[in-house]
C-alpha cells in the first residue's frame, strides 16, 4: 500500500520504523487498554514479533504522528474495509492527550488514504463506553451507522462513517 508522508504546520504524518513501534508499544500499560485499542483478539503482553503480528502491518497502512519538535504524539492505520477508507487503532501519546493530536492524526490519514484510493468516506468502530473517543469521532463529522452484517461485537461497538472531502 502506498503511504505518503504528508507535513502540515510543521507535523509529519510518516511510516512508523522500528524506534516508533516500539515507542507505541509503551503506551500500553495493561490487557484492558490493549483491548479497548486493538480489539479482543491483540494479545498482550507483546513482544515486538507479536505486536507486529497484531498489528497486520503487512495488510495495513500505519501511520506515525509528530509534533513540529519531534515527539511522537500518535499512530494510526487504515485498511479497505466496504469500499471505505476505515480508520483502525488509533491512539494518541499519553502524554499529550487532549491537545488536538488524534484530530490531527484522523484528518492526517484521511487525507493519505483520499490520496491514495478513490474513497468516497472514511470509518471505524468505537467502543459505546469509549466516551473520550466517541466525542472526538463526533466532532470529526463522524455519524453512527447500520452495523454491518460481517463485523463482531454490534453491542459493544458503535460503526462510524464520514464523507470524506475531494482535495
Amino acid at each position: 500500500m502506498k503511504r505518503d508522508v504528508l507535513v502540515e504546520d510543521g507535523w509529519i504524518l510518516e511510516p512508523p520504523g522500528d524506534a516508533e513501534f516500539g515507542v507505541v508499544m509503551g503506551w500500553f500499560p495493561d490487557a484492558h487498554s490493549v483491548d479497548i485499542w486493538g480489539g479482543p483478539g491483540f494479545r498482550f503482553p507483546f513482544t515486538r514479533d507479536s505486536f507486529l503480528e497484531d498489528c497486520k502491518v503487512e495488510i495495513m497502512s500505519s501511520y506515525c504522528l509528530r509534533t513540529p519538535g519531534g515527539e511522537i504524539a500518535a499512530f494510526g492505520q487504515y485498511y479497505v474495509r466496504q469500499g471505505r477508507a476505515h480508520l483502525a487503532r488509533l491512539i494518541s501519546n499519553p502524554g499529550l492527550r487532549r491537545q488536538g493530536a488524534a484530530r490531527r492524526l484522523i484528518e492526517m490519514i484521511i487525507r493519505s488514504a483520499s490520496r491514495a484510493g478513490n474513497y468516497a468516506e472514511a470509518s471505524l468502530f468505537v467502543y459505546r463506553d469509549n466516551a473520550p473517543a466517541c466525542a472526538c469521532y463526533f466532532s470529526l463529522g463522524f455519524s453512527v451507522q447500520d452495523y454491518p452484517d460481517d463485523a463482531k461485537m454490534k453491542d459493544e461497538c458503535f460503526f462510524l462513517t464520514r464523507p470524506i472531502e475531494i482535495e
